[in-house]
């Protein structure tokens, strides 16, 4: 992807689209041009927006034009680039100065300062979360408490965030604050925005005020499977429309050269799976993540029970002492320890009862002989009462689960697709289930 400015050049020149009917339609995964829908295959210099022709560009700077009030069109503030030792600090992005600045402590609403610590107990008793550490912030009650960009602010209402959860009410300030978390919270729970909302927040204000290289990526997700990571950059993409960031996402089934092209273009999230990073640096020396200044790693138990735990230590390495956010469904010895090699005086955040079944699934359990396995599913599925979608159904290879996808397919009627590693991404985003 690459910035466009000046005039529309004549049309024998077909280096840039000039029009939206010349491009493509996008793929899953890749940028969609604002204006159109089409394939975002440039970035717009003015706005930050991915495009995908010169009339799109031409569409947006119309608008702007017409409302020069809108948001993040304020000049940049002249940069002064100071290299410092990163010794002692926390964050090597607030190294990176603007004449000197850096951008200010978060600070709540003043009426989450005068809670009392009585108060707070009763609250946090309230909603079953537990927190260990020193130093830990006062809960949020309301998204506001945050001081959210208006954008942001805007965003969460459009896309239905009323009140936070009780993961978010304790996780965002402390992420807020800069503080490295280990939080154990269920599926289902809203921990994803509890570190979308930080990350974004953050990398707004760092590009905003002009305080890091423009290029240079500010922040990073992993998480062990890429329909895991392609979730988590939909909701980045919700949360974040109409400011200045951009993710990547980085995961197998997808061509390499246009993940890079996409980094270099310049983002500010990443997110993907370790091996896919791994395997993308190793064969791009060019590529930096020196300017990551928060690292998420989402489900932490599913990554280390993969494999993945050599693979994430050596990207937290490639980093500058990044503030880290770990998440995992529970807090087991392997994770205390996995944590305490990467983390730095964190605030252990649990949320609920530890070790208890998820209370959004209700779960039934139902004796059938190996042989009736598939007559069962088939009533299941086939039943006005029982088959609400979406389904996932599980089973133990790859072959098996092309097999009953099609055997479900031509029994029941019912569009399913299996689900697995030989899969396009594509591919995974259609029908029912079958992993």
């Amino acid at each position: 992807m690459s910035a466009i400015d000046g005039p529309i050049p004549p049309a024998e020149d077909q280096a840039v689209k000039q029009r939206s009917s010349q491009q493509r339609q996008p793929e899953p995964g890749e940028p969609v041009c604002v204006v159109c829908c089409r394939y975002g295959e440039y970035i717009c210099d003015a706005t930050d927006d991915d495009i995908c022709s010169l009339e799109c560009k031409a569409a947006i700077l119309a608008e702007i034009n017409s409302t020069p009030q809108a948001a993040c069109d304020a000049p940049k503030p002249e940069r002064k680039v100071v290299h410092l030792s990163t010794e002692g600090l926390q964050d090597e992005c607030i190294v990176v100065t603007d004449k000197g600045n850096k951008l200010p402590e978060w600070a709540p609403d003043e009426s989450v300062s005068r809670l009392s610590k009585e108060q707070v107990n009763a609250l946090l008793q309230g909603i079953e979360v537990s927190v260990k550490g020193e130093d830990a912030p006062r809960p949020i009650l309301q998204f506001a408490d945050c001081k959210f960009l208006p954008k942001l602010q805007g965003n969460l209402e459009a896309a239905g965030y009323e009140t936070p959860t009780p993961v978010q009410m304790q996780t965002i300030p402390a992420a807020l604050k800069g503080r490295d978390v280990l939080v154990s919270a269920e599926t289902g729970s809203g921990k994803t925005a509890s570190f979308l909302l930080p990350i974004i927040m953050r990398c707004c204000l760092i590009r905003i005020h002009g305080l890091s290289e423009r290029e240079k990526p500010l922040a990073m997700v992993l998480a062990p499977t890429r329909e895991l990571c392609a979730q988590v950059e939909e909701q980045a993409k919700v949360l974040a429309k109409g400011l200045p960031f951009k993710t990547a996402l980085v995961v197998g089934g997808d061509a390499m050269p246009q993940q890079v092209h996409r980094i270099k273009q310049g983002v500010e999230l990443i997110i993907g799976t370790p091996g896919r990073l791994i395997d993308l640096l190793s064969k791009h020396d060019d590529l930096t993540l020196q300017g990551v200044c928060i690292l998420a790693l989402d489900e932490v138990d599913c990554l280390l029970e993969s494999g993945f735990r050599d693979q994430v230590l050596q990207l937290v390495q490639a980093l500058a002492m990044p503030q880290i956010l770990m998440y995992s469904a529970t807090i087991l010895p392997a994770i205390e320890r996995f944590s305490s090699s990467l983390l730095k005086n964190p605030l252990i955040i649990s949320v609920g009862t530890p070790r208890q079944p998820n209370r959004a699934v209700h779960q039934i359990i139902l004796w059938v002989e190996t042989k009736n396995k598939k007559k069962k599913l088939f009533e299941i599925l086939k039943s006005r009462v029982h088959y609400r979608p979406p389904v996932v159904v599980f089973v133990n290879s790859r072959m098996g689960s092309d097999l009953l996808a099609e055997a479900i397919r031509t029994v029941t009627g019912i569009q399913a697709r299996s689900l697995h590693g030989e899969k396009s991404i594509k591919e995974c985003w259609d029908g029912a289930w079958i992993c």
